[in-house]
């Protein structure tokens, strides 16, 4: 099973990283694999673990928590086409190449809906072009499995 994370930007700028098994850490400290320089983004926000059985994600004692599909989850499955959003960046899973295509405004609709039927505060904001976001923030992908660490201190 091939399992992909698409950054999708406010302006529609995608991004993907390619999940190769074992456990993906999104946050802001140096050891995540994802780093996020983002007030928003806890130090160790999230995980996404994929292997045979699938893929999970499990948020990690966040503060601002972490969404699929508009609703806050602690630990969940991921299926292709699930939205992850983690402050106010959002990520498309796509598994086996699945979704093959992500239209941005769609993707943005999607979000609003989903986080207004949840009421979701957090959430609802994801997407929205406010002043405060930061969806075209860059991020930074540390796969090495070295302990030197040239990210710039926060």
């Amino acid at each position: 099973m091939e399992v992909a994370l698409v950054h999708v930007r406010s302006d529609g700028k995608q991004q993907s990283v390619t999940l190769k098994g074992g456990r993906l850490v999104f946050g802001r400290q140096d050891d995540c694999q994802i780093r996020i320089p983002s007030a928003q983004i806890s130090r160790h926000h999230c995980e996404v673990v994929s292997g045979a059985s699938g893929v999970r994600i499990r948020d990690l004692g966040s503060s601002n928590g972490t969404y699929v599909n508009g609703r806050k989850v602690e630990d969940a499955e991921l299926d292709a086409g699930d939205v992850i959003a983690i402050g106010s960046l959002l990520f498309v899973v796509r598994i086996d190449g699945n979704p093959a295509t992500i239209d941005p405004e769609q993707l943005s609709q999607r979000v609003r809906s989903a986080s207004s039927a949840a009421a979701a505060p957090t959430a609802a904001t994801v997407g929205e072009g406010t002043a405060s976001d930061d969806s075209s923030v860059d991020f930074d992908f540390d796969f090495s499995d070295e302990d030197e660490d040239d990210q710039p201190a926060l």
